[in-house]
């Protein structure tokens, strides 16, 4: 499944997989802290309650619609307004949340049956029921919807309710990766009540969830401050009053919050701007491996990228590493499709041939795909991710080394969205988001029903169905081979 897409040696990842997997690196500001006389190490070790956490990071909100925006700031929002079905542990593993207990699925794998808490409310005091789960759903389902999530659920034909706390999903076909994306920061759940009788649920007034905190304030541009959800079925959960999240234009600004103490945290992408502020006191840093990565998309649909020699050509000619030692000093890998911390299903990058660096072999390639002069525009951003400019500039110098001229044309965040939505461009840097399972990160691109398809207009009827066949599948061994 994640071995190259066609005989023909261009890789899977239409989209140029640069990927280079960059660490998440979150920034935080710290008092100096004692442990109080006779208290235990145990006890102080123990989570605060109380006050409000004030967390800066570039990049605005794009839409408030849980169902319908992948931007990355979006979905740390919606991850505090609303509930799922299920949630990730730190090891990512799958666990309940809204529902009661793991999903039980039956022996041909084609219904699945969720049983959801009791007593949950959503911010307005109403009681979240099986009816407002199955409104989701199908919500999610319609296309007139757009949904983010849609070709995740593809495989459900229909959704009941018969109680209160009861949801079952009817399947097509077994979906091995089913019960994970009922984690997904897009698929969270809302009002049946607020839904029906506000089509666009992308203002202030229509968040309404169950999670743990209630957006209370709004600035575009400028900050958001949630209220915590006293009512939340976490017994004792969450530990904040509050949180305020300050847009702050560039990791320069995001810096002098730290530094000032404007922000307890940050959200930083920039690896010179954390290894500056990694040997600063009163600051700490929490890297991790993320299972996202820096790609390229390419839209296939527009010349001269309707020729595959011409995007073997510029996926042959891009130093990935050259990249990665620019941009993150080194602090981060080339991978493949599947992130690499799925290990039992991500490749070596070795077994891609076109993601070692061959000037020769990329000129050959051109000559051979008889297009004349390769010129394009590369649309791209400051904020998702924030070095998004670098990689321009550095792909740029590289492909003018077989003689391709590109032009860089930079917007601001909200818009360079709105332009990748209508694939608008001819190629642009981004994040592709991840998960606990490797469907993820191909059905929606790289299926013929994938609702994020239309970006690169990926055609492969083989791996298309490949990739429904791996989805049919529990076996790990299997899943991996095809």
């Amino acid at each position: 499944m994640s071995r190259e897409a066609s005989g023909e040696g261009i890789p899977m990842k239409r989209s140029l997989s640069v990927a280079t997997l960059i660490l998440a690196t979150v920034l935080t500001a710290c008092a100096p802290s004692t442990t109080p006389a006779g208290a235990s190490p145990t006890a102080a070790a123990g989570p605060k309650t109380g006050g409000t956490l004030i967390l800066a990071r570039a990049g605005e909100v794009t839409n408030l619609d849980p169902h319908k925006v992948p931007a990355f700031t979006s979905a740390r929002v919606f991850e505090l307004v609303y509930s799922y079905l299920m949630r990730l542990d730190e090891g990512l593993g799958v666990q309940p949340d809204l529902a009661d207990s793991m999903p039980t699925t039956s022996s041909d794998g084609k219904t699945v049956t969720v049983k959801i808490r009791s007593g949950v409310k959503f911010h307005n005091g109403d009681p979240l029921t099986s009816a407002d789960v199955k409104y989701t759903f199908d919500r999610i389902l319609d296309t007139k919807t757009a949904a983010v999530a849609r070709s995740f659920f593809t495989d459900v034909d229909t959704i009941t309710a018969p109680d209160a706390t009861t949801v079952v999903f009817n399947l097509k076909n077994p979906n091995a990766a089913l019960i994970a994306y009922m984690a997904h920061p897009n698929t969270g759940i809302v009002s049946k009540k607020i839904g029906e009788a506000n089509a666009d649920l992308s203002k202030k007034e229509t968040a309404i969830g169950s999670g743990p905190f209630k957006l209370a304030e709004w600035v575009p541009d400028n900050f958001m401050r949630f209220d915590k959800n006293k009512d939340y079925y976490i017994a004792g959960q969450p530990y904040l009053d509050g949180i305020r999240i300050n847009v702050v234009p560039d990791e320069s600004g995001l810096t002098a919050a730290l530094r000032t103490k404007a922000a307890d945290m940050a959200i930083i992408t920039d690896a010179k701007v954390a290894r500056t502020l990694r040997s600063e006191s009163g600051v700490t840093l929490d890297a991790k491996p993320s299972l996202s990565y820096n790609l390229l998309f390419v839209n296939t649909k527009r010349k001269p990228f309707d020729n595959i020699k011409v995007r073997q050509a510029i996926a042959y000619a891009i130093d990935r590493k050259a990249i990665i030692d620019a941009v993150a000093f080194g602090e981060g890998e080339i991978t493949g499709p599947i992130a690499p911390a799925l290990t039992n299903y991500a490749l070596p990058t070795s077994q891609y041939p076109l993601y070692t660096r061959d000037v020769n072999k990329a000129k050959q390639l051109l000559q051979e795909a008889n297009v004349g002069p390769v010129s394009f525009t590369m649309l791209t951003q400051t904020t998702e991710p924030a070095y998004a400019k670098d990689i321009a500039q550095l792909v740029k110098a590289q492909l003018a080394d077989i003689g391709v001229e590109m032009k860089i044309e930079t917007l601001e965040f909200t818009q360079w969205v709105d332009r990748w939505l209508k694939a608008d461009f001819d190629m642009a840097p981004g994040l592709n988001g991840g998960g606990p399972d490797p469907d993820f990160y191909v059905f929606r691109y790289f299926t013929d029903d994938g609702n994020l398809n239309f970006v690169t207009s990926y055609k492969n009827p083989t791996s298309s169905d490949a990739i429904k066949q791996a989805r049919a599948t529990t076996d790990v061994a299997k899943r991996k081979d095809l």
